[in-house]
């Protein structure tokens, strides 16, 4: 059986726990068959990131052309851009492959700050990010302090978390799922999927302790992306990839002094 073709456009994660390395794992776990484009090289652990090298704008571009002219993508998920000028080379490259009629839908999962609070996105590339890329987006995926950036309220509790939702995604003219994780002294992990329509999907699942997020963004984002890929509806992506996330953090393992997620968990 044939796979369904995704992209990710992302950093590489040597720690293997997020970036680009957690995106192929997952694509592959649920299903599909998975191309990258490294945006950055980092030097990375859970606990950390010591080091940012951005690739060249003309290698980037070199990357994406090679899958875009070659791979019939169905889906392309970005994760770490960094910077504007690989933002901007980015949305060119895409314009023109649509133009040309090459068909994908895009999951932007605006990545700013590594769990570990190093930057990932200059500040000057985050108007050219919403300017650029979320206008083509078929879901963008902020949790809590990226959809502020974004132009959300204040979000410190769960009751607020539904009118922001809607309120974002129709700022953005785009669907928005607002992950509600970061929320403090919550029980359930509430995450919310707003249509500028107005219409609403709520998805919960207990919140679980002791547990490094560490890539828990990159993970879910792949995996909707993937579904999508799939065919299912973007509902019902989001929902099947929270299953997967889940799952992953359930049966994540130790790995050095934290646990880390199992991209393949028995679902």
């Amino acid at each position: 059986m044939q796979k369904p073709v995704v992209l990710t456009i992302a950093g590489s994660d040597s720690g293997g726990g997020a970036g680009i390395q957690a995106d192929l794992k997952t694509f592959n776990s649920t299903g599909s068959f998975g191309t990258s484009v490294i945006t950055c090289l980092t030097a990375q652990n859970p606990d950390g990131v010591t080091g940012i090298l951005e690739i060249d704008p003309d290698f980037l571009e070199k990357q994406l052309v090679a899958v875009l002219s070659y791979f019939p993508v169905k889906v392309i998920k970005t994760g770490m851009l960094f910077s504007e000028s690989l933002i901007r080379r980015i949305s060119k490259i895409l314009k023109e492959y649509k133009a040309k009629g090459q068909n994908f839908e895009l999951v932007l999962d605006p990545v700013m700050v590594a769990t570990s609070g190093a930057k990932l996105l200059q500040d000057e590339a985050i108007q050219s990010l919403i300017s650029e890329l979320v206008p083509m987006a078929s879901l963008v995926t902020p949790n809590l302090d990226e959809a502020k950036i974004l132009g959300s309220g204040e979000i410190s509790r769960i009751e607020s978390m539904e009118p922001e939702a809607i309120s974002l995604s129709k700022k953005l003219g785009v669907p928005v799922l607002l992950k509600g994780g970061h929320i403090k002294n919550s029980k359930e992990a509430l995450d919310i999927l707003g249509i500028p329509n107005g219409e609403i999907f709520k998805y919960t699942k207990p919140f679980v302790e002791d547990f490094n997020p560490h890539g828990t963004g990159c993970t879910y984002s792949s995996a909707i992306a993937s579904y999508l890929a799939q065919g299912f509806s973007l509902s019902d992506s989001v929902a099947k990839a929270r299953e997967f996330l889940h799952a992953a953090i359930l049966q994540s393992f130790p790995a050095g002094k934290t646990k880390t997620l199992n991209h393949n968990p028995v679902i």
